[in-house]
């Protein structure tokens, strides 16, 4: 090959080099605290994965905080710029000393992502079967422990039977413990019922989000201050989560399952495709079409939180206290035409 072209492929090749450093140089850096690592959050990794975010200008540090109140606590000491997280953990923080208050501002998911399994298979199921059972459910006021009694009361189970849902096992912990024996019944995320599932250790019964319909369940928040300071920041992030929401509609399990992959390296391409599936025939839809927060569905979250027992009545939040739309409804604006 003559050293002219070679030399040409050469300057061209670096001139792209450059031209990618500069960009990335150029992106703000974030830090963003996700409550677990799940496929539940399909459209924020899809934002990263796909380059969304970065294509706004972000150059996101994700950190996988292991529980809503480790989130929360990294969002209050500045270590995290803003977390994603169920919605009761901004309002306990509403609620409590903090002079800096936090907002919500995106939704991401738009019901409970858990499915209630059994140990063995059940053929036809009856919720009066939980009676003097034990389940395995979550950490007591987390949003998957609040649902899971929410349902369970709706559907009329033994009080005595919620009471001795057993909350004490740390999330890397839960599936040691039911595979170890601990349990009748427990509810269970992705990828972890999929990975329990194809060890014949699970067997699925019910979306927990079916049950309980619309109620906002994993939001984007940060404090108060920080928004004020990092407007066009939230702007870029709320705008990367609407465009990948828009994708994550149209786009088939296996282009999805792809998109995500890189979050998820204990899974093959085929065992995240299938969790893509489950959660599209939950019989509900779990991932939210909009970054903007539904009323009614923080309303009944916080219904949920109450009839828990984490939240005094008096102590709901007003909708336009804890939520701020700006952010979602311009991104919204932004890619309803795309």
């Amino acid at each position: 090959m003559p050293r002219n072209i070679i030399k040409s492929f050469v300057v061209a090749a670096l001139a792209t080099v450059f031209a990618w450093q500069a960009q990335a140089a150029d992106r703000t850096k974030v830090k963003l605290a996700e409550v677990v690592r799940s496929q539940l959050y399909v459209p924020m990794y899809v934002a990263l994965n796909k380059g969304f975010a970065a294509e706004e200008g972000l150059d996101v540090d994700l950190v996988t905080a292991n529980g809503g109140d480790r989130a929360g606590a990294l969002v209050l000491s500045g270590q995290a710029d803003f977390a994603l997280a169920g919605p009761e953990v901004p309002i306990y923080i509403f609620n409590g000393e903090s002079p800096d208050k936090p907002l919500i501002f995106s939704a991401l998911t738009a019901t409970d992502g858990f499915f209630l399994a059994s140990r063995t298979k059940i053929d036809k199921f009856e919720w009066s079967m939980l009676n003097g059972k034990k389940i395995i459910g979550f950490r007591p006021g987390s949003t998957p422990g609040l649902y899971l009694e929410y349902v369970m009361k709706q559907r009329g189970v033994d009080p005595a039977t919620i009471a001795s849902i057993i909350t004490n096992i740390a999330i890397p912990a839960r599936d040691g413990a039911w595979a170890s024996g601990t349990g009748d019944f427990a509810i269970f995320i992705e990828p972890n019922l999929t990975r329990l599932e194809r060890a014949g250790q699970a067997h699925v019964i019910t979306s927990i989000g079916k049950e309980v319909g619309r109620a906002d369940y994993t939001v984007f928040f940060a404090k108060k201050s920080w928004l004020e300071k990092n407007a066009v920041t939230a702007q870029k992030w709320t705008n990367a989560i609407a465009r990948a929401q828009k994708w994550t509609a149209s786009a088939s399990p296996k282009e999805i399952a792809e998109a995500i992959a890189p979050y998820f390296p204990g899974l093959t391409l085929e065992d995240n495709e299938a969790v893509v599936t489950r959660y599209r025939n939950a019989g509900v839809p779990i991932w939210a079409s909009s970054t903007i927060v539904d009323p009614a569905g923080l309303a009944l979250a916080q219904e949920i939180m109450v009839t828990g027992g984490t939240l005094p009545a008096d102590k709901k939040v007003a909708y336009d206290k804890i939520v701020t739309t700006d952010y979602a409804e311009k991104a919204q604006q932004k890619f309803a035409q795309k």
